[in-house]
């Protein structure tokens, strides 16, 4: 799979995990970010699939290991992370 698939991948399936929980945005992308810091403070090249929230418009990026695909984390600000469960949990009314 090329890095252009691996985008069009990643976007693709962060949009469905969001429209899974009613999570509305403004837009979304994804990009490769070369030797990119990490929250362990560690370098590695990263996806990084952002998008807007649109009531305070938060900018909101999933970082991905461009290898295996995976989900790592959710970067909601600066230093602020959240699991990717956690993130993506669609929460019940009582």
């Amino acid at each position: 799979m090329t890095i252009e698939e691996k985008k069009e991948e990643m976007t693709n399936r962060v949009w469905l995990k969001l429209e899974e929980i009613d999570f509305k945005i403004l837009g979304i992308m994804t990009h490769l970010s070369k030797d990119s810091l990490l929250r362990d403070m560690t370098r590695k090249d990263v996806l990084i699939t952002s998008f807007i929230e649109p009531i305070l418009g938060s900018n909101i990026s999933v970082i991905t290991d461009p290898d295996t695909l995976e989900m790592l984390y959710v970067r909601t600000g600066v230093t602020n992370f959240v699991e990717i469960e956690h993130f993506f949990k669609k929460y019940e009314e009582d």
